[in-house]
């Protein structure tokens, strides 16, 4: 039997990565960044976008040749990154027609071209992260971040597959709900410092009495795929900071003008803080 004493340092343990909120989940996000000025993460995130996100998905907003910027030639963009067109200066358009889309999915996939400004670069990061198998969607994916959504995990391949692991508490110290046995718990509980979780705090009143729920959900690996954890979160990254390049394709070079403005005016206060002690030094 599980005493209260012990149920609530387990609780603790669960959660003390979480923040706690009632009425609705709390994920935690972790993963791995890239820099907005490497251009090899920005290459491997545009094969990513466009073997990838471009069959559904487009991203109108952005020329085929601006991706000369991250330094890729032209010859290179159109032998390896131009799939639906064959004209370097065409916007990058989806594979599947929007007709083709809505009748497959039920709506258009939405445009990707300012998705980065839309949702932080983390959120991004932690969507594509957060797919997992649930038999009870039409596409065989459910998503910890964007619960229910119609996306089916594009990159699963790579990934691998995962499952939802969720576990109910109740403030009495019983364990009501499990979805996997012992021996998965205690996996899941080892890789929840690794993995994405959510911790809900649900609040019900009883016969005049308040309960308390805890759900904690983890997302467990199942199969392995193409890429280790480790690669995966890489490409991720990699993925994320092309889209914010797409996004805002200036963003590194105001970065680089803003660094160089702010050490001139450095230069310039050094300047014309010498310029005013020379000049009130005889003034008595």
């Amino acid at each position: 039997m599980i005493t209260k004493k012990i149920l609530a340092t387990a609780l603790f343990a669960l959660t003390s990565s979480f923040a706690f909120a009632a009425g609705g989940p709390e994920v935690k996000i972790v993963g791995t960044e890239a820099s907005r000025v490497d251009a090899e993460s920005l290459q491997r995130g545009a094969r990513l976008f466009v073997n990838h996100c471009l069959n559904c998905h487009s991203a109108q907003f952005m020329r085929y040749n601006r991706l000369t910027d991250i330094k890729l030639t032209e010859d290179q963009i159109k032998q390896n990154l131009m799939f639906t067109t064959d004209k370097i200066g065409e916007t990058m358009k989806s594979a599947i027609s929007p007709k083709d889309a809505k009748e497959w999915f039920g709506a258009v996939p939405p445009d990707l071209s300012v998705m980065a400004r839309s949702y932080t670069s983390e959120r991004l990061a932690a969507y594509m992260r957060g797919f997992y198998r649930d038999d009870n969607r039409e596409t065989g994916w459910n998503n910890i971040i964007s619960p229910n959504i119609g996306m089916p995990h594009v990159l699963g391949e790579l990934s691998g597959t995962q499952t939802m692991l969720q576990t109910v508490f109740k403030a009495d110290g019983k364990d009501v709900k499990t979805d996997h046995d012992a021996e998965t718990r205690a996996r899941a509980a080892f890789i929840a410092a690794q993995t994405m979780s959510s911790f809900e705090h649900h609040v019900e009143k009883k016969d005049g009495k308040t309960e308390h729920s805890y759900i904690v959900k983890t997302l467990v690996p199942a199969t392995d795929g193409k890429m280790t954890p480790q690669q995966y979160d890489i490409a991720i990254a990699d993925l994320v900071n092309f889209m914010e390049f797409v996004a805002e394709p200036h963003k590194a070079k105001r970065i680089q003008i803003g660094i160089l403005v702010m050490f001139l005016l450095t230069i310039l206060l050094a300047a014309a803080i010498w310029l005013k002690k020379e000049y009130w030094k005889d003034v008595t």
